[in-house]
């Protein structure tokens, strides 16, 4: 009796323990399951691609700051006329010079410069967007993609245990030759067909989860991704027509091609800017160690070779309105603009082509809504009415095979 009761409380005490283990590996299961919005989230932070843009709209910030500064002023130092037989520059020098020029560009040229830069930066700033939506759709896809993998396999493994029973009972009915052989064996080839399909599956799951991985910027071989067994539904709540107007307004490849427009607009401004003449000012201060050259109309008094002191200013100006010159930026607004054009035609192509793919995957929506609501009285009764069509099959399979041995043991008596 102790012998008992102690056998009693050690197998509750196993049950207890393989309850808590299957509990803690149900709930570790549970935890790593990571929903769609935190995996997008972790694409967004780690996708080194979004980081490569994220890097170009910095850049082309910074070059906009740096367009908008006038350019460095030169400066020079010459020694002027010095004797080949006494080269001691300083004092044999006919004349010291130390000069300083800046150019300054007119008519507002580096603000219309700093503007295209700006608008080139809302272009790097669509280019993000566009990548990230374009992102976005790649993860959702191959998260449904795993998870769809996952149901397939799910139901892959309950058809292989199925048939595996049904060999069992099979096997049982062969040995009082109620089936023949060939029926056994046709279960079998099922079997290993059915753990080939498994394992091909296997391998479709670990190239999609590679790919997830790549997207969100993990290792290609980090742990599988757990997806939960249910997945949240989505309601579209918008119609047609508000859709169209969001897809014009928000689409970002349609917002970048506006601002690409834009931004040729600003460079046709910008261009335009280049017919005004740039200030050139240049200043000289020159030192005469030798005193001033004297010609025959000098003044005597100024025989006295002392050291002399001069300076000179110059102001000068480009002509880019030059008969010979003003064709050059002509032709380059004749050329932004004929872009201009190329940018909106192509624009309202794009425009169309979305609206057209919009209505096709609405329509598929309400399509599959429908079907989905037809469907679902239709579905258990047709799995009911499959299940018992194999029901008979199996059951006028086994009949028949007792019915032939039935008719052969009356034979045989006879």
């Amino acid at each position: 009796m102790k012998l008992f009761r102690y056998m009693n409380l050690r197998y509750d005490s196993l049950k207890n323990l393989l309850v808590f283990i299957i509990s803690v590996i149900m709930l570790q299961s549970f935890s790593t399951a990571q929903s769609l919005d935190s995996l997008i989230e972790e694409a967004i932070t780690n996708n080194p691609q979004l980081k490569s843009q994220q890097f170009k709209i910095k850049a082309s910030e910074f070059r906009a700051e740096s367009i908008n500064n006038y350019p460095a002023p030169n400066a020079s130092l010459e020694f002027s006329q010095v004797p080949i037989t006494n080269p001691i520059f300083p004092t044999q020098a006919l004349s010291i010079n130390l000069g300083l020029s800046q150019m300054f560009p007119l008519g507002d040229k580096l603000g219309a410069m700093t503007e295209v830069e700006r608008r080139n930066s809302k272009i790097e700033g669509d280019s993000y967007a566009e990548y990230k939506v374009d992102l976005i759709g790649k993860i959702k896809m191959s998260y449904y993609t795993l998870w769809l993998t996952d149901r397939k396999i799910v139901i892959q493994k309950k058809s292989i245990q199925f048939l595996a029973d049904l060999m069992k009972s099979m096997e049982t009915a062969l040995t009082i030759n109620r089936i023949n052989q060939v029926d056994l064996l046709t279960i079998q080839s099922e079997i290993a067909s059915s753990e080939t399909q498994l394992l091909i599956l296997g391998k479709q799951r670990d190239a999609e989860n590679y790919r997830l991985n790549r997207f969100l910027g993990r290792e290609l071989d980090a742990t599988g991704i757990s997806i939960p067994e249910e997945l949240e539904g989505i309601n579209l709540t918008i119609n047609q027509s508000k859709l169209e107007n969001l897809l014009a307004e928000i689409n970002p490849t349609l917002k970048k091609m506006n601002n690409m427009i834009e931004m040729n607009r600003a460079m046709i401004e910008a261009n335009d800017r280049e017919l005004i003449p740039d200030l050139m000012l240049q200043g000289m201060f020159m030192v005469m160690p030798r005193g001033m050259i004297l010609t025959s109309q000098s003044d005597l008094t100024m025989l006295d070779s002392k050291v002399e002191f001069m300076y000179s200013l110059m102001v000068s100006i480009n002509l880019p309105f030059a008969p010979w010159s003003i064709n050059k930026y002509k032709a380059k607004s004749q050329e932004l603009a004929a872009g201009i054009s190329g940018i909106a035609l192509e624009r309202t192509n794009m425009q169309r082509e979305m609206g057209v793919k919009l209505k096709e995957a609405l329509q598929d929506v309400i399509d599959g809504s429908n079907e989905l609501l037809h469907g679902k009285g239709r579905y258990s009764d047709v799995t009911r009415g499959n299940r018992n069509d194999g029901r008979r099959k199996v059951d006028g399979l086994l009949n028949d095979k007792w019915s032939e041995k039935n008719q052969d043991y009356k034979n045989g008596k006879n």
